[in-house]
């Protein structure tokens, strides 16, 4: 079956799907840890991210005040997780082989 367009159709067609098409968003300097967990950490469950790289290196919390920190909120416990991505990538890349990625949880 062949739909055939106007140029009318084409522009009809356009207005209405413009708002479901965003726009790149820029770099953003902030992430929330359950909106980056795919990204940046594999798709790893917060429980693990938290254990096997937050807890293992702690330099990387920034309530620690280690210059570089990139994890604000790292336990969750009464506030939201976030994440600093500009460090945090460059973290991850440095620090890629150290971790464990084929560890379970206990």
């Amino acid at each position: 079956m062949e739909i055939t367009l106007t140029e009318q159709d084409l522009l009809s067609l356009a207005k209405q799907v413009a708002p479901l098409i965003s726009p790149a968003k820029p770099d953003q300097d902030w992430a929330k840890l359950e909106d980056i967990r795919a990204d940046l950490f594999a798709g790893k469950a917060k429980s693990w991210i938290r254990l096997y790289i937050f807890d293992r290196f702690p330099e990387v919390q920034i309530e620690n005040g280690h210059q570089g920190a990139w994890v604000v909120g790292a336990h969750g416990q009464g506030s939201v997780t976030k994440i600093y991505l500009p460090y945090a990538r460059e973290w991850m890349h440095e620090r890629h082989n150290d971790i464990d990625w084929t560890a379970k949880m206990p």
